[in-house]
Order: structure tokens, then sequence, then C-alpha cells
């Protein structure tokens, strides 16, 4: 993904233009929805960009007009309602003033995304079961089923430790911009980079060959920075069937000595269904 043009941020309704190139950062993902011809199986005319890239770029109006505060005690609601595939030109657009709506169109001007985020005066106090005891690590993995996941049981804790080599990788493979994530000795951690921790708690969980991002609400408590070693704890809320797909929703708690970061509610397609012939 790369800058089509530099945005200018007014002080009441603003917007921001962001697009993406031919690179697609999931070509190799353990989730071969982002693959050509697994995408293709299920019906989709190719390779599908993360979710999470599509949202890290509809981010970057919110903190190049607010900073680190908006990453200390933000929120964001943003959902996915048709596919951003790789090599799109995609343009973000925003309005607001506390409370803003951000959209995401591709070339064709369909909307791909919608996503409302606020900058409250202080954040609400942190859920209970960002404290709850996470199950054992596992050995193997199985592979996602219906009956295990299992609501209210928690995942296998997943430790997280990310570098400044790790957190620009993520900026490099986003074409992130603002210089902000790459200030100082112990850097701000990217908000997509913390919203794909809910991801790879999913994969520390189960064996997924392929599985769709549909939403996620995010809430920060305070900052993530590179360095400190996070512990991302997770447990399904619900799931449900929807023509012929199984869904998900996890609680994720992204934690560090025994404070919450950030909490994430994460929605997926955990077993898509199959194109039908």
């Amino acid at each position: 993904f790369k800058q089509k043009t530099a945005y200018e941020i007014p002080k009441r309704d603003w917007s921001s233009d962001v697009c993406s190139s031919d690179l697609n950062p999931s070509h190799s993902s353990e989730n071969r929805i982002h693959s050509d011809d697994v995408a293709k199986q299920f019906g989709f005319k190719g390779a599908l960009v993360p979710g999470v890239t599509v949202f890290s770029h509809m981010t970057q109006p919110l903190v190049a007009r607010f900073g680190e505060a908006w990453l200390a005690r933000g929120t964001a609601d943003v959902r996915f309602a048709k596919p951003a595939y790789d090599g799109e030109l995609l343009t973000v657009s925003s309005e607001g003033e506390q409370a803003f709506d951000l959209t995401c169109r591709n070339e064709a001007g369909v909307e791909l995304a919608r996503m409302h985020a606020t900058m409250p005066d202080r954040a609400p106090a942190p859920d209970a079961r960002g404290g709850i005891a996470p199950a054992p690590s596992l050995t193997e993995k199985p592979l996602a089923t219906w009956e295990l996941m299992e609501i209210g049981k928690p995942f296998p804790e997943l430790i997280w430790q990310p570098s400044v080599a790790d957190n620009n990788q993520w900026l490099d493979d986003n074409r992130e911009t603002l210089p902000i994530y790459r200030e100082g000795i112990n850097p701000l951690l990217h908000p997509g980079f913390v919203l794909r921790q809910g991801n790879l708690a999913l994969r520390n969980r189960f064996t997924l060959p392929a599985w769709i991002h549909t939403a996620s609400r995010i809430q920060f408590f305070e900052v993530a920075r590179v360095g400190p070693r996070y512990e991302v704890r997770a447990i399904p809320e619900e799931k449900w069937n929807r023509k012929g797909h199984e869904f998900a929703r996890l609680f994720v708690a992204i934690r560090r000595e025994g404070r919450t970061v950030a909490e994430i509610a994460h929605e997926m397609i955990f077993r898509p269904a199959a194109k039908q012939a």
C-alpha cells in the first residue's frame, strides 16, 4: 500500500485519501484467503486484502488529528461489507468532531468498510474478563470446528513482545507515513498491529485453512509501545450460522503487567462455506 496524495485535516470536516498498490502483505499468510487460488474457491475474484490492513488505513486521519491521545483512550468500531482486492485503489473519507464516521471505497465507488470512532474524555473501566486465567498452552492446534468454538471457554494465552523492527515492518507493509510510530526509543505501536493480535489469538488456538475477518470493535486504555511483553487473552463470546458460514466473535484483552491496554471484540467467519458449483 502507498500514499496517493498528502491530505489536509481541517478543524471540523476532514477527509483523507489512502490508496493501495499491488502489494498484499499477507500473500504468505497462514490464512489462505489472502491467496488467489483459495479465495477463488470461496467465490471471490482474487486474493483478499486483510481487514486489519484496511483498518490500518482508516486510522490514519484519526492519529494525524489526535496523535497519541487517540491511541491512549480512543475507540473504533469497524465493519467490512465488501472485500478489498489486491491491487485496488482505496479511498478513506472521514468527518466529525468528537465522534467520527469513516468510509473506505474502491475505485468503482463501492463502500467496502465503515468505521465509527470516538475520542472520549476518558476511557471506561476495562472488562473483568481480561483477568480470567487462560487455558494451558497447546502442543498441537486442532482444526477449528463449531463444537470446539466453545462460548465462554478461554483460549491459551499468546505472548507478544514486538520489537522496533517488527513495528517498522508493519508500517512498511501497510505504507504508513505518519512519523509518530517511528519516534523515540520505544515508539508507539500501530493500531492495526494491535488489532492484528485478535487474528493471532485465533490462530494460536486453532488451525484455520481459510477464514474472513468481518468486524472489530477496539477500545484503548493506554498507549501500547514497542518493547514490553504483552499477554493476549481471548474468549469466544458468541457464534452463529448465516448462509452456510460459521461465525464467531471473540473477546480479546491485550494486557501488560496485570493491566488491560486494549480490548477487542473480534468477529470473523471461521469456517466459510465453499462456493456452490
